[in-house]
């Protein structure tokens, strides 16, 4: 035990993606720390935390799903479908930092529109929706702005791009890496 005084901090999240601001919570008197949070704080965080976090909605033809599913069982077999959100923020984020990430998104587009049209059979479409940093949408947006893609086509792309990465022609170093971030999502 030990005593507290209630002031306005800055807290960050847990997880280190954003922080609530201004908030009111119990600082220890004795180490400057905070140590408790009150219910009447409740609702500034959760608004605080839908800030952090952008969203991304997409309808997408069910069999790019299947394939993100077939990746991650591929990976690691105990992967929740949770895991379809980290292996598809991961290749966002290595395709910004890629210098040949134009030429990578072109040739998986070209990938789905060969592999995946749709001219004659009706294929049903899943939604995919998911919750990402700010930074992420930021480089997402990016990559829709270099490539003049929509957000549906640019996703296309990136799942063709892992389709081929993870199981046409993987590379033991990413899939090594993959496996990583697999096993750290469980």
């Amino acid at each position: 035990m030990v005593p507290v005084t209630f002031m306005r901090r800055d807290v960050p999240f847990s997880d280190g993606k954003g922080a609530a601001q201004d908030i009111l919570v119990g600082v220890c008197d004795v180490c400057d720390q905070v140590v408790s949070i009150p219910a009447q704080s409740t609702p500034a965080i959760s608004e605080s935390r839908k800030k952090a976090l952008k969203s991304i909605e997409v309808r997408l033809p069910a069999i790019y799903l299947d394939v993100l599913d077939l990746a991650a069982f591929t990976l690691e077999p105990e992967s929740s479908p949770d895991f379809r959100k980290d292996l598809i923020c991961y290749y966002i984020h290595d395709l910004a930092q890629d210098p040949n990430r134009i030429q990578r998104l072109f040739n998986a587009h070209k990938l789905s529109v060969v592999n995946f049209s749709s001219k004659n059979i009706k294929i049903p479409s899943k939604r995919l929706s998911m919750k990402v940093s700010e930074k992420l949408k930021t480089e997402l947006r990016s990559l829709e702005d270099e490539t003049e893609l929509s957000t549906t086509e640019l996703l296309k792309s990136v799942v063709c791009d892992i389709q081929r990465e993870v199981l046409e022609k993987p590379r033991s170093s990413k899939i090594k890496t993959l496996q990583f971030l697999a096993s750290v999502a469980l």
